[in-house]
């Protein structure tokens, strides 16, 4: 399969088209464009930066914040213990050799960002809904990553509370 998705009026000023020839998260270009800016970090500062993008009008997240906020959780799913098979080599080798570094505390983060992924006014979201024949597989894919996260965040350890709960 491969296919063009189309992005919406909103994206003012970005290109008009990702190439895209699967539903899983490295299968567009936009991710494994992506993928190789991963192979040049040594640390989280990357996976910290995907999962804080700038929402136009503090609610509308394009379609190209949408992929590195899914790059990035999968990335910290495959550090924190459990890769999925999807991952391509690179990123495979990325996480491998990162599984040391402290990247637990992101599990929150990109949980919410991956909610905000699904969510209303996520122009990936938008694109995808377009194409009705992928629509559900896609959405079931992210949501299976969405689900690992949450698995990751209640294995052995109790979330933290924030700071201003203590008191």
């Amino acid at each position: 399969m491969s296919q063009t998705l189309r992005r919406s009026p909103r994206a003012v000023g970005k290109e008009n088209e990702m190439g895209t020839w699967g539903m899983k998260t490295f299968e567009n270009d936009e991710a494994l464009d992506w993928a190789n800016d991963l192979e040049s970090t040594k640390d989280e500062v990357l996976l910290e930066s995907s999962l804080s993008p700038a929402e136009v009008d503090n609610y509308y997240l394009d379609a190209s914040d949408c992929v590195r906020v899914l790059c990035a959780a999968e990335v910290i799913a495959g550090v924190v213990g459990r890769p999925r098979s999807s991952l391509p080599d690179n990123v495979s080798l990325w996480v491998t050799k990162h599984t040391n570094t402290k990247i637990k505390p992101l599990v929150p983060l990109a949980i919410a960002k991956v909610e905000r992924v699904l969510a209303k006014d996520s122009e990936l979201d938008e694109l995808w809904a377009e194409n009705q024949q992928d629509y559900s597989t896609w959405r079931k894919d992210v949501t299976e990553l969405l689900e690992l996260l949450k698995s990751l965040s209640q294995d052995g350890e109790k979330p933290q509370r924030p700071w201003w709960r203590f008191w």
